[in-house]
């Protein structure tokens, strides 16, 4: 029991001083990161990429339609086939 104390102490203690420094050391990184995000350069990479997407999205939709469909028929064949082997009653 008493090392279960320690224990929980321990990582109280180590929760306070970690939370002081660590604070610090998330605003340092979000103002660095906020920095970057707003930077022209990348905001025009951003909207290079948003374009892109919106250019190619249907395309890909498309190709992932035929795929599911595809898939589908295949499925379909592939029960039928099955149960015509399995299936007495079917000459």
């Amino acid at each position: 029991m008493k090392g279960k104390i320690l224990f929980v102490a321990g990582l109280a203690a180590g929760y306070v001083v970690g939370a002081r420094a660590g604070r610090q050391s998330y605003e340092k990184i979000k103002n660095r990161a906020d920095k970057v995000w707003h930077d022209p350069n990348v905001q025009r990479g951003v909207t290079k990429a948003e374009d892109f997407v919106a250019e190619k999205a249907p395309i890909v939709a498309k190709k992932v339609q035929e795929g599911a469909q595809d898939a589908a028929h295949a499925a379909t064949e592939k029960v039928k086939s099955a149960t015509s082997k399995t299936d007495p009653i079917t000459p």
